[in-house]
């Protein structure tokens, strides 16, 4: 158990660093809580700040935070797969949740792609095609997150696992990778429930 405290300890603390809130402070000055979306991320970063280099550093730094949590579980406590598993889950939930922001944080896209880089890069690869099909037909780019959410682990789950364990560390098995990745997009829909009640209740009203 104090090997699980540890892991999701380390996971938050590094997933709740507030990169884009310290980010933009220091470019122009604001709270990007209280500028456009009011969310801590990427897209709102360049809303906010009209800035590619600010907004692409978010987004770099954000994926560095969950292959960190990852990677630093993996060195320091060198256990089984979901303890491993269990750090990257708390630095997306510690970067939707800081702590330091009054737990007002991002949606978790970046930080997920993260922690999905170092179990299994295919989960990555099948968001974006997700991502790219809907978008292209629908124009809307949070209709394709939802969406793409959704899709990624019902396809991975779909995916014969002699295909999975191609892509996937030797310590990872198909089935766990499946899991996680339900794991990972259950928490990304949470991230994504403001939108998601927009989006219906704009379907009601039309």
């Amino acid at each position: 158990m104090a090997d699980y405290f540890l892991s999701i300890l380390f996971g938050y603390l590094i997933g709740s660093f507030p990169t884009a809130y310290l980010l933009v402070k220091f470019k122009i000055h604001k709270d990007i809580r209280q500028e456009g979306t009011g969310n801590v991320g990427t897209f709102n970063t360049f809303e906010v700040t009209q800035s590619k280099a600010v907004s692409v550093a978010v987004l770099i730094v954000d994926i560095l935070k969950g292959v960190a949590a990852v990677l630093m579980t993996k060195f320091l406590l060198n256990g089984e797969f979901w303890l491993i598993a269990s750090s990257g889950v708390a630095a997306i939930i510690g970067h939707n949740y800081p702590v330091w922001l009054k737990f007002k944080g991002g949606r978790g896209l970046a930080v997920t792609a993260g922690v999905m880089l170092v179990f299994g890069w295919i989960f990555i690869v099948i968001w974006i095609l997700s991502f790219a099909i809907v978008y292209l037909l629908s124009k809307n780019l949070h209709l394709g997150n939802i969406l793409a959410i959704v899709a990624t682990p019902v396809i991975i789950a779909l995916i014969p696992h002699e295909v999975i364990r191609i892509f996937i560390p030797y310590y990872v098995s198909p089935n766990n990778f499946i899991y996680l990745g339900i794991v990972v997009c259950s928490l990304l829909l949470v991230g994504h429930s403001d939108i998601i009640k927009l989006f219906f209740s704009k379907k009601k009203e039309g």
